[in-house]
């Protein structure tokens, strides 16, 4: 099971979208991140697949991405900054969010999403870099802890089997 969250997550969703940020595809860098983010959370819960329960998928996927983006979702909850309805949802639905400033190839050091003037700027380097730490992150943890093990498991067993 292990080796099929590897698969899926490391060698086909982050695999892909790092080809496609070296060739510069940044804006479909930044939608396959919001898909790749709502993966994990979704192995996290064990509700990968589940209808209805997008935003929990995608917000636990973003929460394990690191401190600076748990607080992030605590601070923009609700209104113009709320990361599930603007970022997720405008990408994968509109794909144009009302309330982003732009996507950016180039790195900051600093989380892959930042506010200016009011508005998000992603930053796609980072955010890839973010990703890959948390499925790291993930992978080791499943070692030694059961319910996320189950949780992976579940979520796993709830889509098509990945070739």
């Amino acid at each position: 099971m292990i080796a099929d969250v590897r698969h899926a997550l490391l060698d086909f969703q982050l695999g892909d979208l790092e080809k496609a940020r070296v060739e510069g595809l940044n804006f479909l860098v930044a939608i396959g991140l919001m898909v790749a983010t709502e993966f994990l959370g979704g192995l996290v819960t064990g509700k990968l697949g589940l209808q209805g329960y997008s935003r929990e998928r995608f917000e636990s996927g973003f929460a394990y991405l690191g401190k600076e983006y748990g607080d992030m979702l605590i601070n923009y909850k609700k209104g113009v900054l709320d990361i599930y309805e603007n970022v997720r949802c405008g990408f994968v639905h509109q794909y144009l969010p009302p309330n982003v400033m732009g996507v950016l190839a180039q790195g900051t050091f600093g989380p892959g999403l930042a506010t200016v003037s009011g508005q998000l700027l992603i930053f796609v380097a980072d955010y890839v870099r973010d990703l890959k730490v948390a499925v790291r992150k993930l992978l080791s943890d499943l070692e030694t802890d059961d319910e996320l093990f189950q949780n992976c498991q579940k979520g796993l067993g709830q889509i098509p089997h990945l070739l």
